[in-house]
């Protein structure tokens, strides 16, 4: 008898570590669970903080590039001549909305987008009766090598 004593005392002892080992495993697990959101949150912070940093750098740039563009469309809205408000395709016709003078013989710059292109003015009418010199406020047909869309920009040379 005296070996089932041993036998059952080694199988409680064997039984107590084995709890104090699961007991011990969600505690470890815990701890490792713990570290890793931590690291999990560091990381979400600095991946938001480059962000930032991104977003600052890309709006510094964006406001860099619309000052630049605002600056060049003053320099143009300063010199325009006249604008297209119609455009015949079938006889290469502009209609012209003018802001100065112009006359027969004039080189002119016209613009739109990134379509640009020179010419002499050959034909300028009013009400189909050609005329020499058009004034400001006036709306006058000009007769255009390539296509000019409505709100091309005419500008001198």
């Amino acid at each position: 008898m005296a070996k089932k004593s041993r036998t059952k005392k080694k199988s409680k002892k064997a039984a107590k570590r084995k709890v104090k080992k699961t007991a011990r495993r969600p505690v470890r697990r815990a701890k490792k669970a713990a570290k890793k959101t931590k690291k999990a949150k560091k990381a979400k912070k600095s991946a938001r903080n480059m962000k930032k940093v991104k977003v600052k750098a890309a709006k510094k740039v964006t406001k860099k590039v619309m000052a630049e563009k605002k600056q060049m469309v003053r320099e143009i809205a300063e010199n325009v001549i006249g604008k297209v408000t119609h455009y015949y395709d079938h006889i290469g016709v502009a209609v012209v909305a003018v802001n100065e003078t112009i006359r027969l013989g004039d080189t002119i710059r016209l613009k739109h987008g990134k379509r640009e292109f020179e010419q002499k003015i050959s034909s300028l009418q009013v009400n189909h009766t050609p005329i020499t010199s058009a004034t400001k406020g006036q709306e006058v047909g000009m007769k255009v090598d390539e296509v000019a869309d409505e709100g091309t920009l005419i500008l001198p040379v």
